[in-house]
């Protein structure tokens, strides 16, 4: 089983959502995420993913849920929420970012596998953007 984790990145009352362009999951869109390295916490993982697929440092990052799917490999993914300072703009490994809403991510196609995740974050999204006001 392998470790993957994923960023739910909200950003002005929005979430953001990335289209795969690779793979036999073209098309489909994710939140942004890759695999733990070996001897890496899953928060370090997210930190670097992030940095390496959007160009942007991610903070904040708070545990959200876990899931296990089957795609091209069985993997364990673990969800996180997340904020930064900027907004990603650059698509370094995804065809196109979108923001949206928790409920309207299935307005695109999102993996169904993920709908656990999806739930999760549409029970804490009041919170969420509470805590956003808050801070800005």
């Amino acid at each position: 089983m392998i470790e993957v984790v994923c960023g739910a990145f909200i950003y002005e009352g929005k979430v953001l959502i990335a289209q795969r362009n690779y793979g036999s999951s073209q098309g489909m869109f994710e939140f942004p995420g890759g695999k733990v390295e070996p001897g890496e916490s899953k928060e370090a993982a997210l930190i670097r993913e992030f940095k390496e697929e959007c160009d942007v440092d991610i903070e904040n990052v708070q545990y959200l849920c876990e899931s296990q799917d089957q795609q091209d490999y069985a993997f364990h993914l673990t969800c996180f929420t997340c904020t930064g300072k900027e907004k990603p703009t650059k698509c370094l490994v995804h065809s196109q970012y979108v923001w949206t809403t928790p409920e309207h991510i299935y307005d695109f196609p999102f993996f169904e596998s993920d709908r656990d995740l999806v739930n999760q974050l549409k029970e804490v999204w009041p919170c969420l953007l509470e805590q956003m006001k808050q801070k800005y």
